[in-house]
């Protein structure tokens, strides 16, 4: 086994880009494993602490001279530290020709109230790093630098596979073009741009004034990135920001690794887009089934059942499937839905209709997808398919999705009346460049529920509650910034446990009944001290989202919570 050894420095404003580099070192593995390489992030944040000043720079030179590889992250700064690891990583590659050295400045928005004077740092160092012929690449998101990374690292990986000994003697710039065969023309993304661009236009401001005064648009390179951002910036939170990973894919140079995660990514979009409306029915149909009688057909109730009990989550023709017959019930029962304009999917959707042709192909890519077979010509298929989808869910231009924190009550002396301060942090396809700056503050005269995602059009007050289908982990575990999970699967053969998946890489969250129960409520002192525990109200949140989802089963299916009893 390989290992490359990537040397990891960044201020602590970039705190949440590391982390999410980590996973995306942690997925490579999977890929790369097969081929006897072995990925080791070194992150020099883990052990500055345990050695003394005398040893620093020794220790330095220790660490990234055994680097294959040196990642500088920088934003609004660049600290002593990060700047001693670019001159050290520099003069041995000086002396060796090695490591591999990459720089990269995140362009994006900030808080002007937060700039100081260390900003004059990173001019500074961006002037040095340019009179050592250094070249920086720029980038804007966190997915905007893994794919312009992972591009990079796929033109590097041949030499380690090959153990070779001879690595690049010179100045530090880009590592060579690649050789592999690539399309003379990227084409990726314009047919979505164009096509998902007029779709949006009736139903999104921007969209609409901009066609109307840039009628050539796609002939002007700077304007096809404004409509690409529109589009990101358009649709309702989780689904620009599928759309935002799609479009960073599509502007990497050709590798086979691009290829393949641009089919993987049109396929999740459309799902992500399917199982949104779908939560957003199953969520207004069990308020419906409480305040009144709703008849359901067989179909109907066997499609609820299968979606409760499914110990796997459904893939893009399960959602079909399953969105038809949630359609049928409200509009048979003549049900008010927030969405409305979701109605008009029920005979777009039928067998044989092009939205249900494209589902169906893009539900196909899994077979492809596992072949490992598959050419540009397969993205272009996808791409038109996803447009097509995309096309027909236009409409969720028109709503916005927050994530609704903690709640307090504000009340001064003399005050008549208090006030409720929702913390809640908007969910838009582009992620903001500091986490925290995205958490906001609204005065209200009433309360919402706390701790819960919702969609809405017009009036935040009037809205569908996601819980317990789509939920903010990090809200939920009272940590920082938001992490938007999408329910998966129940293990209802097992432990009855909830899977979830983050919407950015797809990894998995569990949740399972604690035991760790709260106090009753008449007994106000243990209460309260059990509530006084970080841990404990942890755990509160959770077990509220594991009783929220087994108490929609019921309501909707009438099945009880399946406990195995003990047989002995």
């Amino acid at each position: 086994m390989r290992t490359i050894r990537i040397f990891l420095a960044s201020s602590s404003e970039l705190k949440e880009d590391r982390d999410q580099f980590r996973l995306f070192i942690s997925t490579e593995n999977d890929r790369l494993h097969s081929k006897g390489i072995y990925l080791k992030l070194v992150q020099w944040e883990y052990f500055l602490d345990a050695i003394s000043d005398t040893r620093l720079q020794s220790e330095y030179n220790n660490a990234i001279r055994s680097c294959d590889i040196v990642l500088c992250l920088f934003f609004t700064k660049v600290g002593k530290y990060t700047a001693e690891e670019f001159d050290t990583a520099y003069e041995i590659f000086k002396d060796q020709g090695k490591p591999y050295i990459w720089t990269y400045f995140k362009n994006s928005q900030i808080d002007t109230g937060s700039i100081t004077d260390q900003i004059m740092t990173l001019l500074a160092f961006k002037k040095k790093i340019g009179d050592l012929g250094h070249f920086y690449t720029e980038y804007t998101n966190i997915d905007n630098l893994i794919n312009k990374y992972r591009s990079q690292l796929d033109r590097i990986l041949p030499e380690f596979e090959a153990e070779s000994e001879s690595i690049r003697v010179g100045k530090v710039t880009e590592p060579t073009k690649s050789t592999d065969p690539k399309p003379t023309k990227n084409t990726f993304n314009d047919l979505l741009t164009a096509k998902v661009l007029e779709a949006i236009s009736p139903h999104n401001r921007k969209a609409k004034d901009f066609l109307s005064i840039n009628g050539d648009w796609a002939e002007n390179v700077e304007l096809v990135r404004t409509a690409k951002q529109i589009i990101i910036s358009g649709y309702v939170g989780v689904i620009g920001r599928q759309i935002r990973k799609l479009i960073s894919i599509g502007e990497e140079d050709y590798s086979v690794s691009k290829v393949k995660r641009y089919l993987e990514n049109c396929q999740i979009t459309a799902k992500r887009g399917l199982q949104l409306i779908c939560f957003a029915l199953i969520s207004t149909l069990w308020d419906h089934r409480i305040a009144g009688k709703v008849d359901f057909s067989k179909a109907q109730s066997d499609s609820l059942i299968k979606f409760f009990r499914n110990a796997a989550e459904e893939d893009i023709l399960g959602f079909v499937a399953l969105l038809t017959n949630l359609l049928e019930v409200f509009a048979s029962n003549k049900l008010s839905f927030l969405i409305s304009e979701s109605m008009e999917l029920l005979p777009k959707i039928k067998e044989g209709t092009q939205l249900h042709t494209a589902c169906k192909e893009l539900n196909e890519l899994s077979r492809i997808l596992k072949s490992g077979v598959f050419e540009v010509s397969d993205c272009l298929k996808a791409e038109e398919n996803i447009s097509i989808v995309l096309e027909n869910l236009a409409f969720l231009a028109e709503y916005r999705m927050i994530s609704i924190n903690e709640i307090d009550y504000n009340q001064q002396r003399n005050d008549l009346e208090g006030l409720y301060l929702h913390n809640y942090t908007l969910l838009g396809g582009e992620i903001q460049s500091n986490t925290i700056s995205q958490n906001s503050v609204r005065k209200e005269s009433k309360p919402l529920i706390s701790h819960a995602v919702i969609i809405f059009k017009d009036n935040y007050k009037q809205n569908i509650n996601l819980d317990p289908f789509v939920l903010d982990f990090n809200g939920l575990a009272l940590s920082g910034g938001s992490k938007i999970c999408f329910y998966s699967h129940c293990n209802t053969y097992e432990d009855q446990s909830l899977n979830f998946s983050f919407i950015e890489d797809n990894t998995k969250e569990t949740i399972t009944k604690s035991s760790n129960p709260k106090p009753d409520e008449s007994n106000l002192n243990a209460l309260n001290g059990w509530l006084a525990k970080k841990e404990n109200r942890k755990d509160m949140n959770f077990d509220k989202v594991y009783n929220l989802f087994f108490e929609a089963k019921k309501t909707l299916t009438g099945i009880e919570e399946e406990i195995q009893e003990d047989s002995f």
